[in-house]
C-alpha cells in the first residue's frame, strides 16, 4: 500500500477516481481547510480541486461500512458541511460496497435537504468535467449577480450626479441674472474631474466583469 494513505480503502478509492478520468493532481489527500468562522481547522480524507484555478470542487470522506452509521461520523460530516457551507461545495461519504459483486466497488452517501445522511447510487458520483462545469456555472451566476448589483449602483449614482449637475446649472442661471459668475472654466473643469473620479471605478468594474464573463463563457464552451 502507498505509504501516504492510512488505509487500503483510501488508496483504492484514489486509484478508482483516476480510472473515472480524474487528473491525479486534482485528487488531494487529507487537505487542511478552515471553517467559515476561521477558528477551526478540518482535514477530510480527500478534496477534489481544479488544478488550474486551485479551487475546491468537492470534499470526500472515506469510512469503513461499520463506521458509516456512527454518531461520530455524522458529527464529523456535519462539521465539514457547516465549515464549507458558504462555498457550496458538494460533500460525499464513501464506503466499500455492501455488494462485493455489484457494479461499483464503493457505496455513496450524501446529505439531503433536511441534513440527513442518505445512500445514493454511486453511478451518480459526478465526473471531473461535471464538477468543473458546475463550478463554472456557479461562477457565471455570481458574475451575473455582481454585474446586476453594479449596474443598479451605477444608475443610482448617475441619477444623483444628474441631480447635482442640474442644480448647479440652475444656480448658475440664477446667478447670471445678477451678473454673478458661478461656472468659470476652472470650476467646470473641476466638476468634470469630480464626475470622472466617480464614474471611472464603475467603468473599471464593468470592464473587469466583462473579462471574467467572457473567460467563464469560453471555458464553458470548450467543455
Amino acid at each position: 500500500m502507498d505509504e501516504k494513505y492510512q488505509s487500503a480503502l483510501e488508496k483504492n478509492f484514489a486509484e478508482y477516481l483516476v480510472t473515472l478520468g480524474y487528473p491525479k493532481d486534482s485528487i488531494v489527500y487529507e487537505p487542511a481547510f478552515l471553517a467559515t468562522d476561521g477558528k477551526r481547522s478540518y482535514r477530510p480524507d480527500f478534496a477534489i480541486v481544479d488544478p488550474v484555478k486551485k479551487e475546491r470542487l468537492a470534499i470526500i470522506e472515506i469510512k469503513g461500512r461499520h463506521l458509516k452509521d456512527t454518531e461520530n461520523t455524522y458529527r464529523q460530516l456535519s462539521a465539514y458541511s457547516k465549515a464549507i457551507e458558504k462555498e457550496r461545495i458538494p460533500l460525499f461519504l464513501v464506503t466499500e460496497s455492501e455488494s462485493p459483486q455489484g457494479m461499483f466497488p464503493f457505496d455513496l452517501y450524501v446529505f439531503n435537504e433536511e441534513g440527513a445522511l442518505i445512500k445514493s447510487d454511486f453511478a451518480l458520483f459526478p465526473t471531473f468535467p461535471a464538477l468543473t462545469a458546475d463550478d463554472s456555472a456557479e461562477r457565471k451566476t455570481e458574475i451575473r449577480k455582481e454585474k446586476s448589483e453594479t449596474i443598479e449602483s451605477f444608475q443610482k449614482v448617475s441619477w444623483a450626479l444628474a441631480g447635482i449637475l442640474l442644480s448647479v446649472v440652475i444656480a448658475d442661471f440664477i446667478c447670471a441674472q445678477y451678473e454673478i459668475e458661478l461656472l468659470t472654466a476652472e470650476r467646470m473643469a473641476l466638476l468634470g474631474a469630480c464626475v470622472a473620479l466617480v464614474v471611472i471605478p464603475f467603468a473599471q468594474k464593468f470592464k473587469g466583469l466583462g473579462i471574467e464573463w467572457e473567460k467563464a463563457k469560453n471555458e464553458q464552451d470548450r467543455s
